[in-house]
């Protein structure tokens, strides 16, 4: 099979897995995987055993990260925590792993892998509006969903209405820079689409963050104008509609987050929100900067912080214990004062290759590159607002989509003429 033919394959694999297939899991010998877990190694063993060659580059990324893994479970052993230790040991090598085929997938993937992505990401919109669609008529088949579906927001192939926005909105982000206009009217119209049949704090959030990204990137005073436009019309109607509905709960939300002098009377979501930073910020001040060690968040004796007893009296107090509810929350937890240097970075990183794309584009097609950013950008920011964790969505798809980028960047470099060249 040919190069070209294997690196469309796994990124249109990697990216089904990390969007859907996340949500499913297995239980061989007792252990609980991920199903887009098993299906990537699985398909990277396969091909790596066949003819893909490894790059020196992406040894050196290995070899790095090993060197971590190894500091961060010596770590682990030393400080607070008193079990947790055989989950931190197997997600190591989980990841490593995943690591390794994500560097190997991005390499081989050229712009028209990635372009393909779009159809790719319609299908996963229709598939998931389907289910929307089976559970407003069929409410019986999704019977944990009863909760949601009583204020008016449906789930579908997932357990809550924030799970499908921060599932989909990767589809939705690759539709909407699009150079065909058409393109990016579906996924204005899928976007819209979530707000009626599967609104969410989540969502709105995104949706907020998405449009001042692109505001930050298009720098044109008539598409700022279209924009604000169209989102106040869209506020409008929306809250013509149903404004308690719609907004309420997301205002509700944020004003739990902001108002921390009255937590009894916090919503949940707003708790849990809260908590993670309080439980970052705890675990960092016990290990002196350390972390708990990889994948040990959750782990005995959990943080004394008040969300936690505000918790215990609802009888939740393990809820979202071992991931923060976001992701940056688990990775400062359990990486220390390297999570900040790691997002410090990887923000610079992007901010240069939206600078690089701008310069470049008369260089080089940029379509590709530009899908890349807006991926790499939503990992960053769903980082900070709600994240499934390291094993699925925004964390895997970053992954490839900064090893991808690298790779355009050092041809548009050496296409413009430049010297300095940026790769991974």
């Amino acid at each position: 099979m040919p190069i070209g033919r294997k690196s469309q394959n796994m990124l249109q694999l990697w990216f089904v897995a990390n969007t859907v297939l996340w949500r499913f899991s297995i239980s061989p010998g007792g252990v609980t995987l991920r199903l887009n877990i098993v299906l990537l190694i699985l398909a990277g063993l396969f091909q790596f055993g066949k003819t893909w060659k490894i790059s020196i580059s992406s040894v050196k990324v290995l070899l790095v990260f090993l060197i971590f893994s190894i500091f961060s479970f010596v770590v682990a052993l030393t400080g607070p925590c008193t079990d947790y230790f055989q989950k931190s040991i197997l997600a190591t090598l989980i990841l490593v792993s995943l690591v390794f085929i994500g560097l190997e997938v991005g390499r081989w993937s050229d712009s028209s892998d990635w372009l393909r992505l779009q159809k790719t990401a319609l299908w996963i919109i229709a598939l998931t509006f389907s289910t929307f669609i089976v559970e407003l008529f069929a409410p019986a088949l999704f019977p944990a969903d009863a909760g949601y579906r009583a204020k008016g927001e449906l789930s579908g192939l997932f357990d809550e209405p924030s799970q499908v926005a921060f599932s989909l909105f990767p589809c939705i982000v690759l539709l909407l820079v699009s150079d065909e206009k058409k393109t990016r009217r579906i996924g204005l119209l899928a976007l819209a689409g979530l707000f009626i049949f599967s609104r969410s704090s989540t969502l709105i959030m995104f949706a907020a963050c998405w449009f001042l990204y692109r505001l930050f990137v298009q720098m044109s005073a008539r598409k700022v104008v279209i924009l604000l436009l169209n989102v106040v019309l869209l506020i409008g109607i929306c809250s013509l509609i149903n404004f308690d509905a719609i907004f309420s709960p997301t205002i509700d939300r944020v004003m739990g987050v902001i108002r921390t002098d009255a937590l009894e009377g916090t919503n949940l979501s707003s708790l849990i929100y809260i908590q993670g930073w309080q439980d970052a910020w705890d675990n960092i001040a016990r290990t002196h900067g350390l972390g708990l060690g990889f994948n040990m968040m959750g782990c005995s004796p959990l943080p004394n912080v008040s969300v936690r007893s505000i918790l215990a009296l609802r009888g939740v107090e393990r809820l979202n214990a071992d991931d923060g509810s976001f992701l940056f929350a688990k990775v400062l937890s359990e990486t220390g004062l390297v999570a900040i240097i790691f997002y410090v970075a990887a923000t610079i990183w992007w901010l240069r290759l939206e600078l690089r794309i701008r310069l470049h584009r008369k260089y080089r097609d940029s379509s590709a590159a530009t899908m890349q950013s807006a991926l790499i950008f939503f990992f960053l920011v769903s980082s900070f607002i709600r994240s499934p964790g390291y094993f699925g969505g925004t964390a895997l798809l970053w992954l490839v989509a900064v090893r991808s980028a690298s790779k355009w960047l050092k041809q548009a470099y050496s296409e413009a003429g430049w010297k300095k060249q940026v790769s991974l």
